[in-house]
């Protein structure tokens, strides 16, 4: 594929079964265009598998809209709720086969990495990463959901890493 580095669009993700966090981001470099940003909310009272289906009917059309080159994505790293863990891994499923679906190359970053890209630290925390997004990218100070500042993140990880 041969997309000029500063008309690469990426679509960050955050993923989750209950809030999925997502990110277009345009270009390559420490300063990308944060294009738009959000989340794709579950209702709780839908089946799981209820669940999924929206994530992907969702999913698609932020695909449909922004159609980004790539998928960026943060690998699972596995909590003490087993049950917890495997709702977000199918869910997750879920994400990349409709990413690959839409022929989007797709890279996996580890929550540590984009820690340490984003802020220089790989053991930020939560405010820490929020903060440097913010400051790096000329976010203002609206109140933006975790899940889709993490998605910023990733995106972010993904332009640094590959400019």
């Amino acid at each position: 594929m041969s997309i000029q580095n500063s008309n690469l669009t990426i679509l960050g993700i955050d993923p989750g079964y209950d809030r999925i966090g997502w990110a277009i981001n345009k270009g390559l470099g420490s300063k990308p265009e944060v294009i738009n940003f959000g989340c794709i909310q579950t209702n709780k009272e839908d089946s799981i598998f209820d669940r999924y289906q929206d994530i992907e009917l969702q999913l698609q059309k932020i695909i449909s809209q922004y159609k980004p080159d790539v998928l960026a994505i943060e690998t699972l790293f596995f909590s003490k709720n087993k049950t917890t863990a495997l709702k977000v891994s199918e869910a997750r499923g879920v994400i990349l086969s409709c990413c690959t679906r839409n022929k989007l190359n797709i890279y996996e970053y580890h929550p540590n990495q984009i820690k340490l890209t984003v802020t220089g630290n790989g053991q930020a925390n939560k405010a820490a990463v929020e903060k440097m997004i913010r400051l790096q990218l000329d976010i203002p100070s609206v109140k933006i959901i975790d899940d889709a500042i993490d998605a910023i993140g990733i995106a972010m990880t993904h332009a640094i890493l590959k400019r």
